[in-house]
């Protein structure tokens, strides 16, 4: 068994296959037309155990700026976290995770999301748990005089291109918490869960990713080189649902916010590297996420 990182595992044409292979088979995620597209950067780091050939064990790392409070700091996100059936029980991810700490020292602040099988793992390496909080404005308090909205073919490659270079030069959508120079998870999220949920709104030379559910929009993203006023651009959106659902942290808004607390099984574990804490109650932009 040997380990292998980066690039030696992006060139080589049958691990990074099987890397594709470990990772869909455990989370269901899809790498290859994100790669064949490439997107695949220096950026995203994938640290591993190969055996014959075949990638056994991972754990990834992303790197890109962080703002917290108007502050820009660089930041590791750690996922991809997994092991083959057959592998499980050596404490390869230990092993990985150690050789991850080791490569981050410069980094201001790791952090991860896990799934509750494993809350009790990353403590071990000065992790600590933090409490995000959700945002939602209701529909009633906005003045709704809807724009012109495309949507948006990322498949198209002219589309994508343009796409793409908002991501690369993009002004961030809040300077409460935000993320930065991270273009290669965000175009993940793109081609796979999003891929048609992204607008275009002329008006504010913004893209939009946005769902709808049966009582509310959520807003996932908003992407564009200008800054765009949030309350404006929700104003120009053709909402008929009861409330929208803010999938980031925003600034203080000109309409009522009603914060509450997120839930879900796992938890957002952070590790602060230099004096900066990264702070309870607020939510990190979901198209970030590794």
């Amino acid at each position: 068994m040997n380990f292998i990182k980066g690039d030696a595992i992006r060139n080589n044409p049958k691990l990074k296959q099987s890397f594709f292979k470990l990772a869909e088979s455990t989370f269901g995620l899809e790498f290859a037309q994100w790669d064949a597209l490439g997107y695949w950067n220096d950026m995203y780091c994938p640290y591993a155990f190969e055996a014959g050939g075949e990638i056994v064990a991972n754990v990834s790392i992303s790197s890109g700026t962080m703002i917290l409070d108007g502050q820009y700091v660089k930041a590791v996100q750690i996922g991809t976290v997994m092991t083959h059936p057959k592998f499980q029980g050596q404490g390869l991810s230990k092993k990985l995770m150690e050789k991850v700490m080791e490569d981050t020292t410069e980094a201001d602040i790791l952090y991860l999301f896990a799934n509750e099988s494993v809350l009790g793992f990353y403590p071990k390496f000065g992790f600590e748990t933090r409490t995000q909080a959700t945002f939602t404005i209701a529909a009633k308090d906005l003045s709704i005089a809807p724009a012109e909205v495309k949507k948006v073919n990322i498949m198209d490659a002219d589309t994508r291109k343009l796409f793409y270079e908002a991501v690369m030069h993009r002004m961030p959508i809040s300077l409460k918490m935000s993320m930065l120079q991270n273009e290669n998870i965000v175009m993940f999220h793109a081609l796979t869960q999003y891929r048609n949920d992204i607008y275009f709104v002329p008006k504010f030379h913004a893209f939009v990713i946005a769902k709808e559910y049966e009582s509310s929009l959520q807003l996932i993203d908003v992407i564009s080189k200008n800054l765009v006023d949030l309350t404006e651009l929700l104003n120009s959106l053709p909402i008929k649902k009861q409330k929208v659902e803010l999938c980031f942290t925003p600034d203080k808004l000109s309409i009522p916010v009603q914060e509450g607390v997120f839930k879900d099984d796992g938890a957002m574990f952070v590790k602060n590297q230099r004096e900066l804490i990264y702070p309870n109650h607020v939510l990190y932009p979901y198209s970030g996420l590794a």
